[in-house]
Order: C-alpha cells, then sequence, then structure tokens
C-alpha cells in the first residue's frame, strides 16, 4: 500500500529546516516571482539550490510553486527561470497557467507539473483533462466534500492531492478577483491583500442592516487531523498543508501533529487528536472547522476576529485601570502572549505576580495579577496567543537523519576500504595505504565500529555497522576517519546528482503578431428570458444565455428567438459538481434543439466537448492570460481574463486568428463561493439571492451585490459597474472581435438602456458615462 505524502510549507528557509526535521515527505516552497505568496520571505536562487541539497540529502521532495498567470511580456523571465528549477533538480512545479503548462509539456516532458488548486478543478472529467496534458497530480479545490474527494481519487488517472489544514479561502481558488479590483492587488499574480478578512456588514435592497460590523468573509481554519484514517481510505495521494506566510514554529507544529496522525493510521496505533488540536491551536489558530468535509455550506466562520484567538487561559476576576487579577485556566509564564477574546488587543506578558511577589510561571487554578495595555471586564475570558516555551521547543527539532548501513574491511595486504549505502546509493573510499602490523595496539571490531559510527555531522544515522578485520592490524585513527568522510562524501554526491539534470536553455516563441481590421460586434449575457428577449429585439448578434440546465427555460429561450438573427449560446455555470451527472443528457438537449454554440467556463466541461461537432467559446473563469493559454485550447473564441489592460488583450489578439472577447460593461464578479453569507445569518432566502436582494457594504459604504447563480452557489459581486461605452472607439480599434455586456442584477428598462447605449456607440455615437459608481476595471491600470 503506497503512503500517503506529507507536504509542508516553507515559507522561508527556517520554515523549510522546520518541516522537514518535524517529519514531512516534501515541501511546496516559492521562489521571489511567478508563485502565489508574492509577500512571504521566499527563495532566491542561492537559497532554492541550499533548500534542494538540504531536502534531498535527508531523502525530502521539493516542489515549487509557479502557480500565478503569465503575461506575454514575462515569458522570456519566466522560462529562464523553469530552466533553473528544471537543472538543480526540482522534484515537481506546481502550475496555474495553462500557458505555462502548454510550454512545460512540449518543452520540458521530463519535469513534473502538479495543477494548482488555482486552476479550480473540482471534478473527475477536469483531472482527466489534465492528465491527457500531462499533469502528474491535481490539487483539487478545497470546497469539495468527502464523498466527491472519494470518488475523484478512486477514478483519477493521477495523483490527487487535497488541504488538510490552514487558513481557508472564502472563494474558490482561481475565481477570486477581489483584491484585484478592489485594489489592483490580484489573487491569481499571488499579491492577494485578503480583504475576505475585512468587516463587512449584511444589508438588503431597503437599506436594512440585518448584520453589522462583522468579518463576515472570514473563513475558520481548516483542520482534518480527526479524520486522517477516512482521508487515507478515500485515495488521497498528498496531504497539503496551508501556510507559506506562517512562522516556523507554526510549521513544526502542524508537521508534527499530521506526522503523527498519519504514522499512527499506518501502524495500527492510537493517536490523541484531541491533545493534538489543543497543541495546535495553542500556536495559531482562527478557530477549526472541517471545512467541507461534511457540509457543502460552512457553519463555523472567524466572523469576529480574523486573527489568532488562541486558547483560553484564564478568567478575569477583578481590575483596577491596567492591574488585571485573574483565575488562570492553564499555566502561564513571561513572555507568553495574552489577548482579549476577540484576539484584538494584546501583547507578551512582562510581569506576573502571585502572592505580592513577581514569578516567571505561575499554574492553572491559581489567581494572579498582570498588568495589561487593554482594559477587560470582569468575568471576561483571556486568551493566550503565544506560547513562549512551547514556541522555543520548536526552534530547536532535532535535525532529520536518513539512516545508513556502512561496511568496513581492514585487511592484510590492502587499503581499508569503508562503504556507505542508504538503500538506494551508495558511496566508497579506500584509504589508500595499507594497514600496519601493530607493534603494540591493534584495532578491534568495537573500536573500529565506533568510529566508523561517528557521522553526528552529516544527513545520516548508522543503522548498521558491519566489519570484517584481520587481526593484529593498526591503523591510524585519522585514516579510518578520513576514509569513512570520503565514503560519505561520495554518497551525498551521488544522492544530489540523481536530481541534477542538463539546462535545456529553452526559449519561448510566442505566434507573430498582425494588425487586424475585424470590426467588433456586441455580445449580451443573461440568465433572464425577459433580457434575452429585449437583446434580441434590438439585434444582438450573440447572446451567452445561462438556462441554469433547465429544459424548460431553455425551450422558452429557442421559442422567443424564433424568426430573429440573434445566435443562442448556451451559458455552464463555472462550477460543476454534481451537475456533471447531468451534462451528457443536456448536450443531447442542445442538440435536438439545433443549438451548436456553447460557453464554457470549467475544465471538466472542456474535455468533454473539445473534440466535439459543438462551437466553443471560451470563458474567463478559465484565466486565458496569455497567448500561449489560448493556443491549450480548441475553440471558436475566448473571453479574455478581465485583470488584463487593454494593450495586453490587443498583444494576445493580434497574435491568433482565434476570434477574442472582453466584459466591456457589468457588475464583475468578486468571488464565486459555496459559503453564502445570508443562510449562515439570516436563513435561505432562495428566491431573492437569485435576484440580488443582499448586499455586503464595506467600511467605505460600498455596496457589493450578493446573488446566487441558480445552484446555491453564491457571487459577490463589484459595487462599481464597468463602463467601457465611453472608449467605444479604442476597443473597435483593438482587435477583439467581441465585446460583452454582462447582465447581472439590471432591471428590465435599465438593460434595455444599457444595450442601447452600447449600441450607439459602437455606430460612432459619443457616450457620456451615466450617474452611479462606474469603473473602467483593468483596462488602463492592470494588476500587481
Amino acid at each position: 500500500m503506497k503512503r500517503v505524502e506529507l507536504l509542508a510549507p516553507a515559507g522561508d528557509y527556517n520554515a523549510l529546516l522546520n518541516a522537514v526535521n518535524a517529519g514531512c515527505d516534501a515541501v511546496y516552497l516559492g521562489g521571489k516571482n511567478f508563485g502565489a505568496r508574492a509577500y512571504a520571505p521566499n527563495f532566491d536562487y542561492e537559497d532554492l539550490e541550499k533548500a534542494l541539497e538540504f531536502c534531498h540529502l535527508r531523502d525530502v521532495k521539493v516542489y515549487v510553486t509557479v502557480n500565478t498567470l503569465i503575461l506575454n511580456e514575462e515569458m522570456d523571465k519566466l522560462v529562464e527561470y523553469i530552466d533553473f528549477l528544471y537543472s538543480i533538480g526540482v522534484d515537481a512545479v506546481i502550475v496555474q497557467d495553462l500557458g505555462v503548462l502548454k510550454f512545460l509539456r512540449e518543452n520540458y516532458p521530463d519535469f513534473e507539473v502538479h495543477a494548482s488548486t488555482q486552476m479550480t478543478v473540482h471534478n473527475l472529467e477536469g483531472v482527466r483533462e489534465l492528465a491527457e496534458k500531462g499533469v502528474s497530480r491535481v490539487i483539487l479545490s478545497r470546497e469539495l466534500t468527502l464523498k466527491e474527494i472519494k470518488d475523484i481519487a478512486s477514478n483519477s488517472p493521477i495523483d490527487v492531492e487535497v488541504f488538510v489544514h490552514g487558513a481557508m479561502c472564502v472563494s474558490y481558488s482561481g475565481q477570486c478577483f477581489m483584491s484585484s479590483l478592489i485594489g489592483g492587488r490580484s489573487g491569481n499574480r499571488g499579491r492577494c491583500a485578503q480583504p475576505c478578512r475585512l468587516k463587512y456588514s449584511l444589508v438588503n435592497k431597503e437599506g436594512n442592516i440585518l448584520k453589522e460590523n462583522l468579518h463576515l468573509l472570514s473563513m475558520a481554519d481548516l483542520c482534518t487531523i480527526e479524520h486522517i484514517p477516512l482521508l487515507i481510505e478515500a485515495g488521497v495521494s498528498s496531504f497539503k498543508i496551508e501556510g507559506r506566510m506562517k512562522s516556523p514554529e507554526y510549521v513544526a507544529s502542524v508537521v508534527k501533529a499530521y506526522r503523527d496522525a498519519i504514522d499512527s493510521y499506518y501502524e495500527e496505533r492510537a493517536f490523541d487528536s484531541t491533545k493534538a488540536m489543543e497543541e495546535m491551536a495553542k500556536v495559531f489558530n482562527r478557530g477549526f472547522s472541517t471545512g467541507y468535509l461534511f457540509e457543502r455550506k460552512p457553519s463555523k466562520m472567524s466572523y469576529v476576529t480574523p486573527k489568532n484567538i488562541g486558547v483560553p487561559v484564564a478568567e478575569v476576576v477583578k481590575t483596577k485601570g491596567r492591574e488585571v487579577k485573574v483565575r488562570l485556566l492553564q499555566d502561564i509564564r513571561k513572555g507568553d502572549g495574552i489577548s482579549d477574546s476577540k484576539g484584538e488587543k494584546g501583547h507578551r506578558i512582562q510581569e506576573i505576580i502571585k502572592n505580592g511577589q513577581k514569578v516567571d510561571v505561575a499554574f492553572k487554578g491559581e489567581i494572579v495579577t498582570l498588568y495589561l495595555d487593554f482594559y477587560p471586564k470582569e468575568k471576561d475570558i483571556l486568551n493566550k496567543t503565544y506560547d513562549y516555551l512551547l514556541n522555543e521547543s520548536l526552534k530547536n527539532l532535532p535535525e532529520k537523519k536518513v539512516p545508513v548501513k556502512i561496511y568496513a574491511e581492514l585487511k592484510k595486504e590492502m587499503p581499508f576500504v569503508v562503504r556507505v549505502e542508504d538503500g538506494i546509493f551508495f558511496g566508497e573510499a579506500n584509504s589508500g595505504s595499507i594497514p600496519q602490523v601493530a607493534k603494540k595496539v591493534s584495532i578491534e571490531e568495537d573500536f573500529l565500529k565506533d568510529k566508523l559510527s561517528q557521522i553526528g555531522d552529516t544527513p545520516f544515522y548508522p543503522e548498521k555497522v558491519v566489519v570484517s578485520l584481520d587481526k593484529g592490524l593498526f591503523m591510524p585513527v585519522k585514516d579510518i576517519k578520513e576514509t569513512r568522510r570520503k565514503a560519505i562524501y561520495e554518497l551525498k554526491l551521488k544522492k544530489l546528482a540523481f536530481y541534477q539534470r542538463e539546462k535545456l536553455q529553452k526559449k519561448v516563441k510566442l505566434p507573430k503578431g498582425r494588425e487586424k481590421s475585424e470590426s467588433p460586434v456586441l455580445t449580451f449575457y443573461t440568465d433572464k428570458l425577459n433580457h434575452l428577449e429585449i437583446a434580441a429585439s434590438l439585434g444582438i448578434q450573440y447572446v451567452y444565455f445561462d438556462y441554469k440546465l433547465n429544459e424548460s427555460i431553455l425551450k422558452q429561450a429557442v421559442k422567443l428567438l424564433e424568426g430573429k438573427d440573434t445566435v443562442l449560446v448556451a451559458a455552464f455555470p463555472s462550477i460543476l459538481r454534481e451537475e456533471m451527472k447531468d451534462i451528457e443528457r443536456q448536450l443531447r438537449l442542445l442538440r435536438e434543439l439545433d443549438i451548436r454554440n456553447i460557453l464554457v467556463s470549467n475544465l471538466g466541461l472542456y474535455h468533454i466537448l473539445k473534440n466535439s461537432d459543438f462551437r466553443l467559446f471560451i470563458d474567463y473563469p478559465l484565466n486565458v492570460f496569455n497567448s500561449l493559454a489560448v493556443e491549450y485550447f480548441n475553440a471558436y473564441a475566448v473571453t479574455l481574463s478581465y485583470e488584463l489592460t487593454l494593450e495586453q488583450m490587443k498583444d494576445i489578439a493580434k497574435r491568433s486568428d482565434i476570434k477574442f472577447e472582453a466584459v466591456i460593461y457589468g457588475h464583475l464578479p468578486l468571488m464565486t463561493t459555496e459559503y453564502c453569507p445570508i443562510r449562515n445569518l439570516v436563513g435561505c432566502d432562495r428566491a431573492k439571492c437569485e435576484k440580488g436582494y443582499y448586499f455586503l457594504k464595506d467600511r467605505k459604504g460600498k455596496l457589493m451585490p450578493i446573488k446566487s447563480n441558480g445552484f446555491c452557489r453564491i457571487q459577490i459581486l463589484n459595487g462599481d459597474v464597468l463602463f467601457m461605452a465611453n472608449h467605444m472607439e479604442e476597443l473597435k480599434k483593438s482587435g477583439l472581435s467581441f465585446l460583452r455586456i454582462n447582465d447581472t442584477i439590471e432591471e428590465d428598462e435599465e438593460i434595455e438602456k444599457i444595450l442601447q447605449m452600447h449600441i450607439k456607440a459602437l455606430e460612432g455615437e459619443k457616450i457620456e458615462v451615466p450617474e452611479g459608481n462606474y469603473t473602467k476595471g483593468h483596462f488602463y491600470r492592470g494588476v500587481l
């Protein structure tokens, strides 16, 4: 039975050391560029080589994140980086961008590629698509249930990796544009500013505040340590711990706990998951939950604070200014961190007074006085947010060593020979000199074994030492040690050489550009029959109609378009989980109704359709960001990412004969999420939810509509409406074929005016920006 891999994060070299010494099987880390945690310290080229050597000598794999979207102008720099990673022996790269995946498979066929969770793979068909493209492992979306994970893993042709512990993104990874659209820092580029951890209020269309000033999008931390047996038995290949922004002590704590849990399963021994959770909680937690493993909609959130809440440590008995008398719920010592129950105010403990005396340590049940920089009330519970003793112990873990067998021969008239084996590789050396006949003291077996075993300054420890020697011989101890050292050195060289590869010095070849003179046409996306009818009456050529996989609605749409020139493009949801079971029936229905155009925003759906007779329109959730990503798809048209500037779109458009589209109007989605604040806070209200009746209100007073997609999945929309009609002349010269108007929460009269306005703009009429909250999106500013 293949054992599950324990994969640990390493935001810097100290975290890497702790991860390895705590018992991980592999680490994942990022370089200074192209990684999804740009604000972690990360690793420069020298650090990467050092990390590879430390890990590979200890049989630990190293995966490097190249999991951001890449621009055309960045490709040369990226390829230099990939070539470096390949040459130094990185075990695998973790990739988001489909263009990067295409380049890797064509130019580095033996370089292992893992599909990042940023690819939003959440169904078996998506896994199969990537397997066909040469991916060896897929990191599934965190939103999947245990049953879904098991169904995918048991039928997957490649390895499946899941997150088991750490911070949770509230949005599907790869589908969050909140940081990007609000502040220009793109999560798809590794620069998420985490606006989901800020405070929001839930309000309705009438302006009533239903919940006020809470961290409504802040997820509790994932902790699955109680359910490790179930996840192993589900067929998962790798357990991933989140935390490249976390401290080395955090990494050590979590890796140690999960190492013990995994080993306990295979060794069939008891494991105390409650104790493990208590220990991990002392280092960092926002409250623990099992995420989506057992519930489709997460009920446990960190609404009160997104910070470390620690563990309860004391109850306030009496207060007098900064002087606070407390009853201890657990031991404390100087240097521990203490905070209010929300984790918002706190500091390190500098002084503990017990019975009028200063002490360094106080124990559970005792009443002591503390001097605090904040002012709790009587009966308040204070939390310990930093455990000094625990953290100090986690800073000094014993170094991981690999077992070796040492064989030596000390024979007459032959050089002294030492051979060191680790089960795969060996190193061998001889003394170059002949042992002498002993005049006084000869070398005995135990003495020789002792000298050969002294390898504490190496990555190895002696599991077994076997010597064969003739009696009555002598050799200087320094010669014995030198021969042993050379054998160890030879073993290290062979282990490291196994991973190293020759630099290929590949070059990226983007398609050559040519100017396009094609005049663009308007397209329209809607999920409303009456808006479809309005668009058709105005002569819109293509309408992407999200019929929510409802046969009756689709047939009504077809009937509405009878005698019209408008082409209906069937729009499928970007998230397809249990809905995938109905796809074949849906495709038969489309053929029966003679609908031959499909808007595809899901990798699994693309896998089913790529060789079909349908004409495919690739949508923006597939994050096409460069010309190589365009070439990944067999498509009629591609909607480019709305994180691109107009100039970047032009550069992509001129390099392909495919038709390109940009979204130029609408409340753009900030995120797509299974979590529903409406369900959690006021109760399920599906009808109003689908119409955009509820809003999140941020600290600046901006309202962000909340809209269900019809499958109880939530899209949080930008309150500022993308508006580019006043830049139509530039758009007409961009090489784009289609300019899309995105309909979300607009009313009938409003959408008719919007369509008419864009038609006039396309005809050359000058358009002014209407009153209200409008934005040009990223057309002119781009993203970091």
